[in-house]
């Protein structure tokens, strides 16, 4: 028997307040991690640049499928966090141009021009990357208005 709760009685889970705390904590330091990861994939990019690592296959290609799943997380997290709708919107619009930046070098062959916004759409993602990791912490922290702007 468990102190103060009667026998059978399910023990009590978070309160939506306290889920809803942990996944704007998740939410941060996601957004953190990704704006990292996006720091070492300019790293990366150089040393495929310059055939640093002698390889044909991308360094850099093979490390953004190793942080990908970060994007879709921060949707999640975002959801969860009942974060303010410009947040969700430049989230989603993160995990959109992440995808489309895994697509544009397949377009190489057939829409060389195209493909070549694969550099251009990569300033959009550290943008927003950058954006959501240090607008977010101040918006959701203390004395920060909550609301859907």
């Amino acid at each position: 028997m468990t102190a103060g709760r009667p026998p059978g009685e399910p023990s009590p889970s978070m309160s939506s307040d306290q889920t809803a705390g942990l996944a704007r904590l998740g939410y941060v330091v996601v957004a953190w991690a990704f704006l990292a990861c996006l720091g070492v994939q300019l790293f990366l990019v150089g040393l495929d640049i310059f055939e640093v690592t002698g390889e044909d296959v991308g360094i850099h290609r093979d490390f953004a499928y190793v942080y990908g799943w970060l994007a879709p997380a921060l949707v999640l997290l975002g959801v969860a966090a009942r974060l303010p709708r410009r947040t969700l919107l430049l989230t989603t619009a993160l995990l959109v141009l992440f995808a489309v930046q895994t697509y544009l070098p397949s377009l190489a062959d057939e829409l060389p021009n195209v493909a070549a916004l694969h550099a251009v759409n990569a300033i959009a993602v550290v943008w927003i990357s950058a954006t959501l990791a240090v607008t977010v912490p101040r918006r959701i922290g203390p004395g920060a208005e909550g609301g859907g702007s």
